[in-house]
């Protein structure tokens, strides 16, 4: 186990409070409390997950606090029994998914009106996944890290109907985003974010936020992340910096003539990086697409931004493993169509 100045919950957390009780300094305080160090497990919790094998994975991105548009996606494709009529309900969901592999990767908040309804479903399917043998993985989106860095950032603040930020909905719960930021909610809400995975490899699939590897092997990933958290926070470079694998759009370069994709794709040991964060890569807003070399697969289709008349437009990719490799896409009436 490694020490971290990344999360901001627990017993180091709980004697810092103590010991600062004053309020004439309460601003002070406050900002001290916020950055002071705690304990991240990287055994229990570590930077890349790894499933060394799986028959079906389904995969999606950025379900921004779309609640309606993500239990609907996935009750019609049969991962859950039915969608919770409301996301005050979502904790009532029940995997039907089996031994199934479903990866969200990442950007559960911000943009869609209710981010904890998002959290509340996956966190219940996760735990219901895993006793039936399949898997739920939750990667970090940048939104995420973004917000533990700066839980005031304009993106959690925002309060425009299109790109409402986490902060209106924490605050109507009577949640301070502060607390929310330090894992310090009473539902463990914060916690649970902390403690995603920055991607996962599911067999021969790499799934990560913004899909930039920066041609590195897995081991060298996991440490450079882990070390990254560990000494500078969620605002490394390599976390939330312009070419990082949560933040970087566009890394791919032109796929007529590049061969990035493969060349990362292959330093990992795996056959396709799939990645969210950019609804228009590839110049394919709106749906999902894969490259022509078949190393990238884009998964953002602005799930979180559907209104429930639009929701039908949302897709989740899925991949089953037998003999060889089938990939296709399904909406959210169960529609079949193959990835082009």
């Amino acid at each position: 186990m490694r020490a971290t100045p990344s999360l901001l919950f627990g017993v180091v957390l709980a004697s810092v409070v103590a010991a600062c009780s004053g309020t004439a300094d309460s601003e002070v305080t406050e900002a001290a409390e916020f950055k002071t160090a705690q304990v991240r497990d990287w055994n229990a919790h570590p930077a890349i997950v790894r499933v060394e094998s799986a028959t079906e994975i389904f995969a999606l991105s950025d379900p921004h606090g779309g609640y309606i548009a993500l239990s609907e996606l996935l009750a019609a494709n049969h991962l859950i029994k039915e969608a919770p009529a409301t996301s005050a309900e979502a904790e009532t969901a029940e995997w039907t998914g089996g031994a199934a592999v479903l990866v969200v990767a990442g950007d559960l908040i911000d943009k869609g009106k209710e981010s904890l309804g998002v959290i509340d479903l996956l966190r219940t399917l996760e735990g219901q996944a895993r006793d039936s043998g399949g898997r739920v993985i939750v990667t970090l989106g940048n939104h995420e890290a973004e917000f533990f860095d700066d839980p005031e950032n304009d993106k959690a603040n925002s309060s425009e109907s299109d790109t409402l930020g986490v902060n209106n909905e924490l605050r109507d719960h009577g949640i301070k985003p502060r607390d929310f930021a330090r894992g310090l909610d009473p539902e463990g809400r914060g916690a649970w974010l902390h403690n995603l995975p920055f991607g996962a490899k599911v067999g021969t699939w790499f799934f990560a936020h913004g899909g930039n590897t920066r041609g590195k092997t897995l081991a060298e990933l996991d440490k450079k992340l882990s070390n990254s958290l560990d000494h500078n926070g969620w605002g490394d470079r390599d976390i939330t910096g312009v070419d990082s694998i949560l933040e970087a759009q566009n890394w791919y370069g032109d796929q007529d003539k590049d061969n990035i994709g493969r060349d990362f794709a292959d330093a990992l040991g795996v056959k396709h990086i799939a990645f969210g964060h950019n609804p228009g890569a590839f110049n394919a807003r709106g749906e999902m697409r894969i490259s022509k070399d078949g190393a990238l697969v884009k998964l953002d289709v602005g799930l979180g931004s559907l209104s429930s008349e639009d929701k039908a437009a949302g897709q989740l990719l899925h991949v089953v493993i037998d003999a060889q490799e089938s990939i296709e896409t399904l909406d959210v009436e169960g529609k079949r169509d193959s990835l082009k």
